[in-house]
């Protein structure tokens, strides 16, 4: 079944786009330039994250509006103080994308065609080249156990962007006072799955040699270590689910099968 074709590449109602945003002076300017061509009359939502390089204020003078955390408090809280946000403001979608230019804002309006209140769309960097070897090595191992503890195939698991439905972002204050660096994407893919709203994927090229202007805040070992303890965890408190095991190696992850980047 296709999920989008090359004519039906409107955005939902009801989205915005939150960047979660550290020390990314090099980049912000031109990512909430492309983003506000690509959906014009969206305002990004940029979270500056306890940056020192004038990350906020660039953004802003790019025509974002900015949020700015009081300190540097990681991934997944910043992610979290820009979906309370965009909630507030009656958000039906939220897109996450970040800020160091490794996504293409000209891909939204395809990954936005996918987009339903029973999924999150993931932008996959699965079948991409250019992306570093251990970076794929760790992700790859990332996304076994994210799949299995979630009960279907997820593709890239830890890629950024993504398109979340509202009723995934429901109970953001559970993960409050731990899931502050990488690991809260990767639980919020496993705790929706429970409720029902699973992952499809759309493919993204891999854009790093060239395009990053700093080296990644990803640390492969420390933050899949990280990922895979809190993964154990949810596992050992369902018995292992072998039901869950099964069902993600005998599947497939939901592929977009419309138009390519």
């Amino acid at each position: 079944m296709t999920d989008a074709t090359a004519t039906d590449l409107s955005p939902p109602p009801g989205l915005a786009v939150v960047v979660p945003a550290f020390q990314e002076a090099a980049t912000i300017a031109a990512l909430v330039a492309r983003l506000r061509a690509t959906l014009p009359g969206l305002v990004p939502l940029v979270v500056d994250d306890g940056s020192t390089d004038g990350t906020g204020a660039i953004a802003a003078a790019a025509g974002a509006e900015v949020i700015s955390a009081p300190g540097n408090e990681g991934k997944g809280a910043a992610l979290r103080r820009g979906m309370r946000a965009a909630l507030v403001r009656g958000a039906a979608f939220v897109v996450t994308l970040d800020g160091d230019g490794q996504h293409r804002p000209e891909d939204l309006p395809r990954l936005a065609a996918l987009a339903r209140q029973d999924r999150i769309v993931i932008g996959s960097r699965r079948h991409a080249q250019g992306q570093p070897a251990a970076r794929r090595r760790a992700n790859r191992v990332a996304d076994f156990w994210i799949s299995w503890a979630a009960g279907h195939p997820v593709a890239d698991s830890q890629s950024g962007f993504r398109i979340y439905p509202a009723a995934a972002l429901a109970e953001l204050d559970r993960y409050e006072g731990r899931a502050r660096r990488f690991s809260f994407e990767s639980e919020i893919l496993i705790d929706a799955a429970r409720h029902g709203i699973t992952t499809v994927a759309a493919d993204i090229p891999a854009l790093y040699a060239g395009t990053l202007q700093r080296a990644s805040h990803f640390r492969p070992v420390a933050d899949i270590a990280g990922i895979v303890m809190m993964v154990a965890g949810k596992l050992f408190a369902r018995g292992m689910d072998p039901a869950g095991l099964y069902r993600c190696l005998a599947g497939r992850p939901r592929q977009e099968e419309g138009p390519k980047p």
